[in-house]
């Protein structure tokens, strides 16, 4: 990286800000790391990121581009507990149509808690010669020089006694959906950045099972079932994970109730279709039920400031946070730290990074991520609903009717769900004429469980 940026500093020690440390270690001489939890020495969830009590899930490409920054993680998650499976033969796909038969895909998954990865990740990048981690501190404000020039960060501790400051050549916010960037830029002098909400109002509730001594698990390592307006409000994500454990999320959206108790938590559960409610009855649970509904849709439009300070980025879900349902935000946050690669290394040595093309490029890699979570999500909402809007959603839920009935659709719709296909695949006009047709004949829509 020459002379160009000596320093970098991170703000946030979640899955980007640990993905984007990675990638700075290979040219800056210093990485500061800077996270406000007092982060834990082991695998448990942080305050910082309440939704690790939930499930998590990082898609095929996710876990390409990991694997690539951190050689061997999959094979160290593995002999740490995390189990590998291929996602066709192994996932019950609890669809408003229908359920897919076990279909091999070549499509290898490996499912685990949240705080699993993190630390796994955190423990990799903490290593790195170049790189200090900092907890319990809280970023500020930003330093700067000029309008048009930010120098590093101000800090201060847990306490809040005085505060510190921190010279960087490069800051990266990847503080999450808490970011006070805005507030941040605005006090440079720029232009509120618009901000697009899609929210579906999903709420989580979740826990973790053991299962007795003796007894096989289930035959499937995952369920599925999606939610879908208006009449599907209901559903659920469980998985197996590291320790032989059962992680189970179950979720409503449009405000529906969700579980608070024990009683509550199996209730919910038995008024959902498949299998996940005779499989957990029997089960001793390992955590308290958990609730989240922070799952809104967000977008900061910082692509399109006409004016973007020197020596700032921004990424993670400080730019564009997924309703969580949709599995798509630690991918989203690997394919953001390969852009950083990409810039980086394509840089002239002295040349600083240009912070405002590379917002414009986030702002590309995110867009059909962003329309993949807000077509389905924007149904429902009350408001009236833009053609473009229908006509993907009626599209989506077309092919979804479809993929039980059809293997072939199925592999295809999942390497669309992996993010290791693109739209383009169902352009095939073999694939698209079977959506077009729709379900077999014989094949019909069955009302949720309200």
């Amino acid at each position: 990286m020459g002379r160009g940026v000596r320093h970098a500093v991170v703000i946030g020690a979640g899955m980007a800000g640990l993905a984007a440390a990675r990638v700075l270690a290979d040219s800056c001489e210093a990485v500061t790391v800077i996270e406000r939890d007092t982060l834990p020495r082991g695998s448990a969830p942080r305050a910082g990121a309440p939704q690790g009590h939930h499930v998590h899930g990082l898609l095929a490409l996710g876990a390409e581009v990991f694997e690539g920054y951190f050689p061997g993680l999959r094979a160290e998650l593995e002999q740490a507990g995390a189990p590998v499976w291929d996602w066709g033969e192994g996932l019950c796909a609890v669809l408003p149509n229908g359920t897919p038969p076990p279909t091999p895909m070549g499509m290898p998954i490996q499912t685990f808690s949240r705080p699993f990865l993190e630390h796994a990740l955190r423990r990799r990048v903490g290593a790195l010669e170049p790189v200090t981690l900092r907890d319990g501190l809280t970023v500020t404000g930003l330093r700067t020089a000029g309008p048009g020039k930010v120098v590093g960060v101000r800090v201060k501790d847990g306490d809040g006694d005085g505060e510190e400051e921190i010279a960087a050549d490069l800051v990266v916010d990847a503080s999450g959906r808490s970011s006070h960037l805005p507030r941040w830029l605005a006090a440079l002098g720029l232009p509120s950045p618009r901000v697009t909400t899609v929210d579906a109002q999903v709420g989580y509730a979740s826990r973790t099972y053991s299962f007795p001594e003796g007894q096989a698990p289930p035959s499937w390592m995952g369920v599925l079932q999606p939610l879908r307006a208006p009449d599907f409000h209901k559903g659920c994500y469980a998985i197996q994970i590291e320790n032989k454990a059962l992680h189970v999320t179950l979720h409503g959206a449009n405000g529906t109730q969700l579980p608070h108790d024990d009683e509550d938590f199996l209730a919910y559960a038995k008024t959902l279709r498949g299998p996940i409610a005779d499989v957990i009855a029997p089960l001793t649970p390992t955590s308290a039920v958990r609730r989240y509904a922070r799952t809104v849709n967000r977008r900061v439009a910082y692509h399109r400031l006409a004016r973007w300070p020197d020596g700032l980025i921004a990424l993670g879900d400080s730019v564009c946070a997924f309703n969580p349902a949709y599995g798509q935000g630690m991918t989203v946050a690997a394919l953001e730290a390969r852009l950083l690669e990409q810039m980086l290394r394509g840089r002239r040595t002295r040349t600083p990074l240009d912070g405002r093309v590379f917002q414009q490029r986030l702002a590309r890699i995110t867009a059909s991520s962003w329309l993949m979570a807000t077509i389905p999500d924007r149904a429902w909402e009350r408001s009236r609903t833009a053609w473009p809007v229908k006509a993907g959603n009626w599209f989506m839920n077309r092919l979804i009717d479809t993929v039980p009935h059809d293997p072939q659709l199925y592999t295809a719709f999942s390497g669309l769900f992996h993010m290791t296909a693109g739209p383009l695949t169902l352009a095939d006009p073999r694939l698209l004429s079977r959506v077009l047709i729709g379900p077999r004949p014989g094949t019909s829509l069955r009302a949720a469980t309200a």
